[in-house]
């Protein structure tokens, strides 16, 4: 058992180990559970405790409701064990979070050359074999409500698979006659794998429930097993729009991002197939764009990676989880810019020619280096290599940014049509007409879906809700008060979202108590300038901005277009600060 000094003398050296840059709320969460622990008051550290003295909460901090510190706690294991999986090899003194609780435990190292983190593989067998691209066979979907009615929405749900299915570069598509008789004789999946000779069996069902239909599809390997599902609901008046945009979700999310596969030269081994399974979970979760689902996203991108030396997938996909957790005020500008560079950097050596990656390249461009050439440029490469919906989305994103709106709108569109079922496309459309100052057309957006598009994601609520406060219809942002408020808990960019909103609404009275004990909630410096802003307060407000210009924080990159800022526009300060941003780099039009 090593010593109180031995354990804070490691302490120092987790404090300046590179898998902890940028990390000062993990630090601070490890340095309280040590100090607790090594003062003997290790039973007391419960949730709810940390949760107060780390991550300060008014009212106080609700386990209930708020997942903080849980989602933090995930982290921090991650953390510590980069550290000791790579520069931490070798140090005396191991610490160590064990999954469950939250009292740490110390050990000395009596093994420090073998790492302790080591990757094992996806499966057994290859990543790729020689082929022609991915083989697939789509099963007829089963109505269970077994109407007439659904019936004939599965039948046309399943051609609608198999013809969407059919035109992706490197897929291959068995007969529909061959699969349909295998499937009335009865034959089980890896029967028809064997027989057919295909890499993967398509299935579905579909259910009406309360006005609604629910559609679940899942895939199986050769061997029977279901290594990915997904499913969609949508109004059943919906009939053909539906079965279409389904198909084109899937599509979209099927595909193998292989240069090889795509060009139908190779085609998936026992690994692709696991790696795509998982990458396809993970990419679940990260349109979910949650602080706990990202971290959750970013945890399975890593162990794709770990697992498949030769699978760029799970590199691009820590690259985008690192730009999207950034872009939520989650980790620091340095921490993301250092993963993100060495993911895409090692995707893009296994596949140059990797959709993905070079759409995290250019993310990674856009919104860390400020630079919009070098991200344009790698869009449009990306789009030209095949259709993507992120590359797309994030595009437009960046015209809006450069007020090109009309192209925006163009890609918007495009990446609807590729992916239909996306909240980070709602979330990108929201900002978009947010900051191009289109309030009538968010708020009409929100009429057609009650309020709650996208299960009442955070940001899209928070515009909508600001766009009903300029659009003049201040009754409609005090309906969405309370659904902002659970809505963005966890996100350190609008922690003060109720009480902002509140304060445009003339009832500044939250307002004031948190930005006058602002140091003791989570939150960006971004997110306090907006609450200052709503309560007319320009000292604060503008000294909150030039701290989030001096830690490059994302959102700063809206100052130019953001309505709340409108009444200090003019002011000298308010065009000092505007000069220390980078203004955007001029760039040709997009071919």
């Amino acid at each position: 058992m090593p010593s109180p000094w031995a354990v804070r003398e490691q302490m120092d050296r987790l404090r300046a180990s590179p898998p902890f840059a940028g990390s000062d709320r993990l630090l601070a969460f490890l340095h309280f559970i040590v100090e607790e622990t090594l003062e003997g008051r290790g039973a007391t550290l419960k949730e709810a405790v940390i949760g107060n003295a780390v991550y300060g909460r008014e009212p106080p901090y609700d386990p209930r409701i708020d997942s903080t510190v849980r989602v933090e706690a995930r982290r921090l294991r991650r953390k510590l064990q980069d550290h000791y999986a790579g520069p931490g090899q070798g140090d005396p003194v191991v610490i160590t979070l064990p999954t469950g609780g939250y009292v740490p435990l110390f050990a000395l190292n009596q093994a420090p050359a073998v790492a302790l983190n080591a990757a094992a593989p996806l499966a057994e067998g290859p990543t790729y074999t020689p082929g022609f691209g991915a083989a697939v066979a789509v099963m007829p979907l089963r109505a269970l409500s077994r109407t007439a009615e659904d019936d004939r929405f599965a039948d046309g749900l399943t051609d609608e698979l198999i013809y969407a299915l059919g035109r992706a570069q490197g897929l291959r598509v068995a007969s529909r006659a061959v699969v349909f008789q295998a499937h009335d004789q009865g034959w089980t999946v890896p029967t028809l794998a064997r027989e057919l000779g295909v890499d993967a069996v398509l299935q579905g069902t579909v259910r009406r429930q309360d006005g609604m239909l629910r559609v679940t599809v899942e895939v199986s390997n050769p061997k029977g097993f279901v290594i990915w599902s997904d499913r969609f609901d949508a109004p059943d008046h919906e009939h053909l729009r539906l079965q279409e945009r389904i198909a084109a979700t899937v599509l979209s999310r099927v595909r193998l991002d292989n240069s090889a596969m795509r060009a139908s030269r190779i085609s998936p081994g026992p690994v692709a197939l696991e790696g795509h399974a998982r990458i396809y979970r993970a990419r679940q979760l990260l349109d979910q764009q949650t602080p706990a689902a990202l971290y959750e996203a970013l945890e399975i991108f890593q162990r794709v990676a770990e697992g498949a030396a030769d699978f760029a997938r799970g590199h691009s996909g820590i690259a985008d989880c690192q730009c999207d957790l950034f872009r939520l005020g989650l980790i620091g500008h340095a921490e993301a810019k250092a993963a993100a560079d060495t993911a895409v950097r090692r995707a893009l050596e296994i596949d140059p020619q990797s959709v993905e990656a070079l759409t995290a390249r250019a993310t990674a461009a856009a919104w860390l280096d400020r630079d919009a050439p070098a991200a344009e440029a790698d869009f449009i490469r990306a789009l030209r290599l095949g259709d993507h919906a992120r590359a797309a989305r994030l595009y437009g994103v960046l015209l809006t940014i450069l007020d090109r709106q009309e192209e925006a709108e163009h890609l918007f569109r495009d990446a609807r049509a590729i992916e239909p079922f996306s909240v980070q496309q709602d979330i990108a459309e929201a900002t978009s007409h947010y900051q191009a100052r289109r309030h009538a057309q968010l708020i009409a957006a929100g009429s057609q879906t009650g309020g709650q598009a996208a299960g009442g994601s955070a940001e899209i609520l928070v515009y909508r809700a600001l766009a009903h406060v300029f659009g003049g219809e201040p009754d409609g942002a005090r309906a969405l008060v309370g659904a902002v408020e659970r809505a963005a808990a966890r996100h350190p960019d609008l922690a003060y979202a109720r009480a902002e909103i509140e304060a445009w609404l003339g009832e500044p009275e939250r307002g004031w108590r948190l930005l006058a004990t602002a140091d003791t909630v989570p939150a960006t410096a971004f997110a306090r300038a907006t609450l200052a802003a709503a309560l007319n307060d320009e000292a604060r407000g503008l000294a909150a901005l030039n701290r989030a210009i001096d830690q490059r924080e994302l959102s700063t990159v809206w100052l130019r277009t953001d309505t709340r800022f409108d009444a200090w526009r003019d002011r000298p300060a308010f065009q000092a600060l505007m000069d220390r941003l980078r203004p955007p780099k001029a760039t040709a039009q997009a071919g």
